[in-house]
């Protein structure tokens, strides 16, 4: 039944994601720069975006004294890696941009105190709506990891309310366009 909603609503945010406007990333880069959770963390988990996804990668070119990771698809989980100086990128499965192995350093999950997630939706208490496969799923469910899970979303990617079960991590915050939402707070409903 859960299965069912996920997949329908992922219809949906398929279609609309062809029907709107992108919105603002330095809007959603000033709420993130000023939040205390990113100014105390050296270790940040960024995602090269889809088509249509919130860009953070243009982050890295306005921030020193910080390291920046960003994920590879490795069979079913995702490899973390370190940029570095001359780190190159590959093209991946999906179309995804990835870190070329050979010129990035392989990282922990431990490592990471903040990480930026991308979804189809978010809902306003942290439920994150994938694409389906479950990548970030398992890597932010690992017992090592224990930083900051952070949605990154166009407003009109948030919900009410997504469905969610047991194998879904929820975020800590979700920024959507230049809105805060979520709770720092323990939620009973959150895993990792």
């Amino acid at each position: 039944m859960i299965d069912e909603e996920k997949q329908r609503l992922r219809v949906r945010m398929r279609i609309l994601a062809g029907q709107q406007a992108m919105g603002d990333h330095l809007a959603i880069h000033s709420v993130l720069r000023n939040l205390g959770e990113w100014k105390t963390s050296a270790a940040v988990l960024l995602y090269a975006p889809l088509k249509g996804e919130p860009d953070p990668t243009t982050l890295t070119t306005t921030e020193e004294g910080r390291c920046f990771f960003y994920p590879r698809i490795e069979g079913q989980t995702l490899g973390i890696y370190r940029m570095k100086s001359g780190s190159r990128w590959v093209e991946g499965p999906y179309g995804l941009k990835e870190p070329d192995p050979e010129s990035w350093e392989s990282a922990a999950p431990s490592e990471i105190d903040l990480a930026l997630v991308p979804g189809l939706a978010f809902d306003r208490l942290g439920g994150r709506l994938g694409r389906g496969k479950g990548f970030y799923d398992r890597l932010l469910g690992e017992s090592t990891f224990r930083g900051t899970k952070i949605g990154i979303c166009w407003e009109w990617q948030l919900y009410s309310a997504v469905p969610r079960d047991s194998r879904d991590i929820v975020m800590d915050l979700v920024i959507a366009g230049g809105t805060l939402h979520g709770t720092r707070l323990d939620n009973p409903c959150k895993r990792g």
